[in-house]
């Protein structure tokens, strides 16, 4: 199985950390975001680690900086093509 990872955003808060990255899983041609958080300290009976899978609609629905890195990239994606085309959204026939 072939998996893509890029890092969006990554937050930490004391012990704890949150780290967010798109995801596109060659083998089913689904991308998606995954959620990691850690929690405690490593060394402690407290710590445990987590991860989940997040639809791109559900999180962009969410209010945030991951959301706001991830708009980032994908405006970052049409810009380079459209700059690559010579074509914008202006230009581009319908």
């Amino acid at each position: 199985m072939a998996v893509l990872r890029r890092h969006l955003y990554q937050r930490t808060e004391g012990a704890d950390e949150d780290r967010w990255r798109l995801v596109f899983d060659t083998d089913i041609n689904r991308l998606f975001v995954e959620h990691e958080e850690t929690r405690g300290d490593m060394r402690g009976a407290g710590y445990s680690t987590h991860t989940d899978e997040m639809d791109l609609a559900a999180f962009l629905g969410e209010h945030g900086q991951g959301q706001s890195e991830l708009l980032q990239l994908l405006g970052a994606l049409f810009d380079d093509r459209n700059s690559a085309s010579g074509l914008n959204d202006e230009k581009r026939p319908r």
